[in-house]
């Protein structure tokens, strides 16, 4: 009867615990959808360094629980992140990660997300034909699927083909609305309103009475259905009577678009709130009124200098976010060395203790005894002596990785410009402080500058005759101001090796 009662005791505790680790696992989960939902509503507001806040919290989380399904919904989310922070290396990274879960083998959505982010990135890094690569692969990975999220990237995928395609853009304009039919529209109003301003801004030019009625019906579905954000919808009004030189109407559509985004609290600090005091600008200039094109012209002036600060800040602080995380990898990575040595360490203290037993049991073995145990320990000591060698070895390894560059520029290899960023972290951030029109093909030509490469050396290298690269050259001494007597290399190397 005890033994029966004990046993009954027992299964209630392993199901108390059974329960209790259900109930925690569902409350993590509740947990990291929310922060993905704020992930997602900063992105919406144009807020890139808080939606990869929320993503990485959510990924600590999940990668907690071990479900691979979250795990890859929060590395998708810190790539996209970083993407739109113009940190594309640092996103195709984590692409990867999240292609290497098995949730993300069996999922044909997030394959095509992680596609999209990845075609954007080559978009941004100017790779245009790895761009207009990966957009057939989205397509081939949704056509079959009928989820709404799996349907919404399939329409925005046409959208951004026919964009790359002048001559195909109906063809795959018809395509993008026949998906969004699939929908029901209170499931595709935003979708539908990018849609039909997508349409007005393919007839703008030759028809703009259809123009004009795309954009209507743009405007009509967002405030059917109550949305609040209508800065695109006056940015395009403000842009169709700009194009029919009705400059007022225009003028008072695109303060329309800056109050609004006031109103939302959306970050004043990005390229679509800044363009509308330029444009502004240019009206009243045309209009023949300086006083309030000078006044907008300032304006605008002065958030381009925030922007640049803001997006290096975001930038600095996305990478420490990112380092912050490494050094928690490395010291996890430590804590684990450590471990092992003092279990070591222990097991070493039992085993003398346990042969300390044995010699008082048993003199007469004493000698034998004492020589195994001196053997153990030498042995050990030698793993120890490994570990810390291996430890050097790898650290000498991370080293050498800052001198393999000038190798990978001789073959002018694709990997190049990102190992160069590795090794010479300053370089493109001081680089775009002083002008940030900087192209990327630029920036490359600066970094073999930098490296002192002639210019017959990157001909060669890359591919391309002395004379282009020597007035590719010339451009960026005068987009720098750099005399002609001066070293370009010297110039560059004195430039990144200011101290701030």
């Amino acid at each position: 009867m005890i033994k029966k009662n004990i046993l009954i005791q027992n299964s209630i505790a392993i199901f108390a615990i059974l329960i209790s680790n259900f109930m925690f696992c569902q409350n993590q989960f509740k947990e990291i959808d929310q922060l993905l939902q704020q992930a997602e509503q900063s992105r919406k507001e144009f807020n890139n360094l808080d939606q990869l806040k929320y993503a990485k919290q959510a990924s600590i989380l999940a990668e907690e629980t071990g479900d691979s399904q979250k795990i890859a919904e929060c590395y998708y989310n810190i790539a996209r992140a970083l993407s739109f922070l113009e940190l594309q290396k640092e996103s195709f990274s984590y692409i990867n990660k999240a292609s290497q879960q098995p949730y993300t083998k069996k999922s044909k959505l997030i394959q095509a997300q992680l596609k999209e982010i990845k075609a954007f990135n080559y978009y941004s890094l100017g790779l245009n034909s790895q761009f207009n690569k990966e957009l057939p692969g989205i397509v081939k990975l949704l056509k079959k699927e009928n989820s709404k999220d799996a349907i919404i990237l399939l329409q925005r995928t046409y959208l951004n083909i026919g964009s790359t395609k002048p001559d195909s853009a109906k063809y795959y304009s018809e395509l993008c609305f026949k998906e969004l039919k699939k929908l029901p529209e209170k499931d595709t109003h935003l979708e539908l309103a990018d849609f039909y301003r997508y349409k007005g801004t393919e007839f703008q030019e030759k028809i703009p009475d259809s123009a004009l009625y795309y954009y209507q019906k743009s405007i009509q579905i967002t405030q059917k259905y109550h949305d609040p954000v209508l800065f695109f919808n006056y940015t395009a009004f403000g842009d169709y009577y700009s194009s029919q030189k009705k400059y007022h109407e225009a003028i008072s559509y695109y303060e329309k678009a800056i109050q609004n985004i006031k109103e939302q609290n959306i970050t004043p600090y990005h390229f679509v709130n800044n363009d509308l005091f330029n444009k502004i600008s240019d009206l009243y200039g045309k209009l023949g009124e300086k006083d309030k094109q000078n006044e907008y012209q300032a304006i605008y002036s002065d958030l381009q200098k925030k922007l640049l600060t803001e997006r290096n800040k975001n930038v600095e602080s996305a990478l420490n976010i990112l380092l912050k995380d490494k050094e928690e990898e490395y010291k996890s990575s430590e804590l684990q060395k450590y471990t092992l040595i003092s279990i070591g360490v222990l097991a070493l203290i039992f085993l003398f203790f346990f042969i300390y037993r044995i010699l008082r049991k048993n003199l007469k073995h004493k000698d034998i005894i004492i020589q195994e145990a001196a053997t153990t320990l030498q042995s050990k000591e030698e793993i120890i002596d490994q570990k810390n060698s291996e430890t050097q070895e790898l650290q000498l390894k991370i080293n050498d990785a800052y001198t393999d560059v000038v190798e990978l520029a001789k073959k002018n290899d694709p990997s190049f410009y990102f190992r160069f960023q590795e090794v010479y972290p300053e370089f493109q951030r001081k680089l775009l402080e002083t002008n940030p029109t900087l192209r990327t093909s630029e920036l490359i030509l600066c970094a073999y500058t930098f490296l002192g490469f002639s210019i017959k050396d990157i001909a060669e290298y890359t591919f391309k005759s002395i004379n282009t690269i020597r007035n590719r050259k010339q451009n960026l001494r005068k987009k720098f101001s750099i005399q002609t007597e001066e070293d370009m290399g010297i110039w560059l190397r004195n430039l990144t090796s200011k101290k701030e």
